[in-house]
């Protein structure tokens, strides 16, 4: 039987999703509990959001991962330009994590994640193993279609603005 257990963090754009996961991922290392997977820090330019970085939440490495600005070889989705190789470190990131880690960390998962870029395929694949605890951060305008998209049955939403103090 999977007893795989989901916990979306969940919020609006802007709100603290990856600020409370980074805070959780410590709170879980600090209790000895085995914590693996990514965080995507978002910097602001003119209170617009303009960068992202990607970091592995085990050995804290940090990596470009998406930028308003075209760069040479990225990959534009939507607003953005994604770095290919980082998106590439980032499942295997995951894919580690997985096999080394009881908790595994996505931050965050979205449309483009359902319209297959990015980290939908791999967690599509990833959620299948059991026994596994996920944290995932997800808008709230795409809680319901993360769900339903990846037929998660074990789930428990925690809002961003009800100050949850644990999973």
């Amino acid at each position: 039987m999977n007893a795989t257990q989901v916990y979306i963090l969940s919020g609006a754009q802007g709100e603290g999703k990856t600020k409370r996961c980074i805070e959780l991922v410590q709170q879980l290392k600090e209790s000895g509990k085995s914590v693996g997977g990514i965080v995507a820090p978002g910097f602001w330019d003119n209170n617009t959001r303009s960068a992202f970085e990607l970091v592995d939440v085990s050995t804290l490495k940090k990596m470009p991962f998406a930028q308003r600005d075209c760069w040479k070889n990225w990959i534009k989705l939507k607003g953005f330009y994604f770095n290919p190789s980082t998106i590439e470190k980032g499942k295997t990131i995951l894919k580690q994590a997985v096999n080394q880690n009881d908790w595994i960390v996505l931050d965050e998962i979205g449309k483009l994640d359902i319209e297959g870029h990015l980290w939908g395929p791999i967690f599509g694949e990833l959620i299948q193993i059991p026994d596994k605890k996920w944290i995932l951060c997800v808008r709230n305008s795409f809680v319901n279609d993360v769900v339903e998209h990846w037929h998660l049955d074990k789930v428990k939403v925690l809002q961003i603005k009800d100050g949850f103090t644990e999973v």
